[in-house]
């Protein structure tokens, strides 16, 4: 760049673009179902092997301003809707690249033309084509609210489900989206919104995907205490404290003269515990479940009364179990009354290895949590697995909250390329060129998933658009059979068009953020002065 430029701040935005597009790069080809995985070593030494853009973003550190202002457009995608982050962060790369090319042609002193040319192309982009049909916008269709009726829940799986799950475990979609849609069947009612805390996830390594599976209820990750490890429709005591004889606050002194008043000593304690756990089970009680340890003598008399004990030691266990058995957790110890009992058949299984304690309700609509039991032979795959689960959730809120859906695989963003072409054709100050720059970026989603998919990239980004000029709107990207396009619609790949409006109204504030930076200013470090040697 020129002095001029230099002056303006033109190298500043250049050096940042170059800090923000390398982050996008280093990403971009972990987009879609043949998106390669990255193999993280966080500061632990934990190994992360996953494709999920938020994930690795949250492992490494990001030290450059610029790219700091992109990891948090992408933070911010992942807490509003669970999904799209990898869409967010590569479109803002895209276009800071795009606006690079512009600096080099048209120098950074129309820098006002080429921000109002991305204001007015983004007003059009967010305002008008990702909108109804009706009003010429790229939407295709609306889903059913999933609780509504089993074909809405079909159609949210096939559409919806199998896309979102296929790109991140690419495979075993329909596996994980039967499961997904089991849980969502479980936990949902018509007209109410999906809380995503309400489905779980419980890792058992060994075995496969296919063995996975979905629970009623809750599953804790340990076995019973005692030696019954089965009860049908049980009643449940739940207890936050520990089912113990409790200590006194301030030390005491016991004086004791004779022998006799040892034994009788002990025999008190063991009569009041006696007393406690008679007390529980006759109130029918059947399961005692607790947050804190269970003593000897304890669990002697629990075992006399021929009842079950289970030790959880979260306490986020501890209330997600109250919430799956409809329990209250009591703070003391003694017999429960009707409204403060859970109830759920209990039963041990041994799932690959593992000991666990299955509380399953009957199919009467009154569990309130679903919990997935994942499978897999490798704890990298689980936790990955665990991640597109996530993913499948958030995805059912989103659709629950919004059903417009438009066509994947590119076919949205090359729509809307097309159609931004036209509205540069329209506008014949220098604005045009910086619209032209934005529709040529929107076209990095179908040319990613074509790169990765291993396809010549610049032959099936020509034949889509020139199927999308010809009026063909829902011809994307095919990432298995050649010449690499095909309709969307027969293909059944779909995106929710809240997630993906999200992704780009993130992506462009974070793009234009960076280019309306002309110094980057450095605070000193907090702390007195270094040690000599660092």
């Amino acid at each position: 760049f020129d002095d001029d430029a230099a002056s303006d701040g033109g190298a500043v935005v250049a050096r940042s673009i170059a800090a923000a597009c390398e982050l996008s790069r280093m990403l971009s080809s972990s987009l879609g179902p043949q998106g390669r995985n990255k193999l993280v070593v966080n500061h632990l030494e934990k190994i992360i092997v996953t494709s999920d853009c938020a994930s690795i973003l949250k492992e490494i550190e990001v030290e450059h301003p610029a790219a700091k202002l992109l990891e948090l457009a992408v933070q911010q995608q992942e807490t509003e809707c669970g999904d799209g982050t990898n869409l967010a962060l590569m479109f803002a790369g895209e276009l800071l690249t795009r606006t690079l090319d512009l600096m080099k042609t048209m120098g950074w002193r129309h820098k006002t033309d080429i921000l109002e040319g991305y204001h007015l192309a983004s007003t059009k982009l967010l305002d008008e084509l990702l909108a109804d049909s009706s009003s010429g916008g790229c939407v295709v269709g609306t889903l059913k609210h999933p609780a509504s009726s089993p074909e809405a829940l079909k159609e949210l799986q096939e559409k919806v489900l199998k896309p979102v799950l296929g790109s991140k475990q690419y495979g075993t979609e329909d596996v994980l989206s039967d499961l997904v849609g089991q849980a969502c069947q479980i936990v949902l009612k018509e007209g109410s919104m999906l809380q995503p805390e309400s489905i779980r996830t419980v890792k058992i390594l060994g075995g496969s995907v296919s063995q996975s599976a979905c629970v009623q209820g809750f599953v804790a990750q340990r076995g019973v205490e005692t030696t019954k490890t089965h009860c049908e429709k049980a009643k449940i005591a739940v207890y936050a404290s520990g089912v113990e004889a409790s200590a006194t606050e301030a030390k005491g002194t016991v004086l004791m003269k004779t022998a006799d008043d040892l034994k009788n000593y002990n025999r008190t304690e063991e009569a009041k515990m006696e007393e406690i756990i008679q007390g529980i089970a006759e109130s029918g009680v059947q399961v005692i479940v607790t947050g804190g340890t269970i003593s000897d003598m304890a669990l002697h008399f629990i075992e006399k009364y021929g009842l079950m004990a289970l030790k959880l030691s979260s306490k986020w266990e501890l209330r997600r179990l109250c919430q799956a058995t409809s329990a209250t957790a009591l703070v003391r110890l003694g017999a429960p009354t009707p409204e403060e009992m859970g109830c759920a058949t209990v039963t041990q299984k041994s799932v690959g290895g593992r000991t666990v304690t299955v509380f399953e309700n009957d199919v009467d609509g009154s569990s309130k949590i679903a919990t997935l039991v994942l499978r897999a032979s490798t704890s990298s795959v689980l936790n990955d697995l665990e991640r597109a689960v996530e993913d499948g959730v958030h995805a059912v809120q989103m659709a629950c909250k919004d059903g417009r859906v438009v066509y994947g695989g590119g076919a949205c963003e090359m729509e809307c390329a097309v159609k931004l072409d036209q509205l540069a054709d329209q506008h014949p100050g220098l604005e045009q060129y910086a619209i032209r720059a934005f529709a040529k970026s929107l076209e990095c989603v179908a040319r990613t998933l074509a790169d990765n998919a291993g396809w010549d990239a610049i032959q099936v980004l020509a034949d889509i658009r020139a199927a999308h000029v010809n009026g063909q709107a829902d011809v994307g990207v095919d990432i298995s059979t050649e010449p690499g396009s095909t309709s969307m619609k027969e293909a059944n790949v779909y995106d929710l068009m809240s997630v993906k409006r999200s992704a780009l109204k993130l992506a462009i504030e974070a793009a234009t953020t960076v280019l309306k930076v002309d110094q980057i200013i450095m605070s000193k470090q907090s702390g007195g002065p270094k040690m000599p040697g660092q």
